[in-house]
């Protein structure tokens, strides 16, 4: 029993490190583009030594991803609040919401982007990394059949539609518009137009 509950305590400070680790490689993250910071520098802001650091994550792509599914897990739960109201979400407010994450939180989107395009991940990486995507996805089939979408083919139209936003972001966050807003602007035009075309194939009067 003693020892059970020392093996317990033990586990415990474990995560309570791993996750001063991730919080340390996160406040690097807001300073300068995640793929910029290496795991000594992660190790410095935590104040422990390079050598430790691997305790805690075998590789920076476990590290780098560790961080990305926290980032994530909180916007998560803000679109099942949207999904789960007695008068759930449109498409359109729904996918207006998704790409200003993105566009609000530049660590996030560089991120999603290096994992989605990379293309020799680790396996529990890759894995754990559809685990996340596959959130999005679930959580836009349910907003569609609760919106009146038939469920025949509803899984890959969340596919297509999501994929369709990230691809918006990717070509047009840098577009050479004269500020920031104006960039912001153009996104949501165009998310409003692929989400009233969707609405339209799917969610008729």
């Amino acid at each position: 029993m003693v020892e059970s509950k020392f093996a317990e305590l033990k586990e415990k400070e474990k995560e309570t490190r791993k996750q001063i680790v991730v919080e340390s490689a996160l406040t690097l993250f807001a300073q300068k583009p995640f793929y910029e910071v290496g795991m000594r520098d992660v190790a410095e802001e935590a104040g422990i030594s390079p050598a430790t650091i691997y305790r805690y994550f075998a590789s920076q792509e476990e590290l780098f991803h560790e961080a990305f599914i926290q980032e994530i897990d909180t916007a998560s739960r803000a679109f099942k609040d949207m999904l789960q109201k007695e008068k759930p979400a449109d498409i359109e407010d729904f996918a207006l919401a998704f790409v200003d994450l993105l566009i609000e939180n530049e660590t996030t989107f560089q991120m999603m982007t290096y994992l989605m395009l990379k293309n020799d991940l680790t396996n529990p990486v890759m894995g754990r990394f559809d685990s996340v995507t596959k959130i999005f996805f679930d959580l836009f089939e349910q907003l569609l059949v609760r919106n009146g979408a038939r469920e025949g083919k509803v899984r890959l139209y969340a596919h297509s539609f999501i994929a369709s936003l990230a691809g918006i972001l990717m070509t047009f966050r840098n577009y050479p518009l004269k500020n920031k807003k104006a960039v912001r602007d153009h996104i949501h035009k165009l998310v409003r137009v692929t989400a009233s075309l969707y609405t339209d194939q799917l969610i008729k009067p």
